[in-house]
């Protein structure tokens, strides 16, 4: 297994950062449409990314990857799909089933639990491209 180099590890710090903050722009854009039970929801798993995105910077030395190069740029593959995919949220559900990915992801990447990882990638894809078959006729 090999450990993220600290520039790697900070990008991805900076993914997750950004995707929190467009997590809570979409809460902010869809106001008038969420309870205070899901405003609150959001805002949690939006807490949870920044913190988590704070401790991967933190602890970038430390993290490890197993197949490095490979997952590194799966992960990295799955984070910018993730990025496009919370422009295009159109349901609560779709930004919950995004964040709660989100946080699977940097949580198992801030562990360095290389064996959770992988499944993590396959959740945050799936969640990616839920949204973005929403609305899209079946074949």
């Amino acid at each position: 297994m090999d450990k993220l180099t600290s520039d790697d590890a900070f990008e991805l710090g900076n993914h997750f950062r950004d995707m929190a903050i467009a997590l809570g722009d979409w809460r902010i854009r869809n106001l008038s449409c969420l309870s205070k039970a899901q405003w609150d929801e959001l805002d949690e798993r939006e807490i949870m990314l920044l913190n988590i995105a704070s401790s991967i910077y933190t602890g970038a030395v430390g993290m490890i990857l197993e197949d490095s190069q490979a997952t590194l740029t799966r992960l990295q593959c799955s984070v910018e799909s993730a990025k496009s995919a919370i422009k295009h949220i159109a349901t609560l559900k779709q930004a919950l089933d995004l964040a709660s990915a989100l946080v699977l992801l940097a949580g198992a990447v801030y562990s360095g639990n290389a064996t959770a990882i992988p499944g993590a990638i396959v959740a945050l894809d799936d969640a990616a491209e839920a949204i973005a078959a929403w609305g899209q006729p079946s074949e």
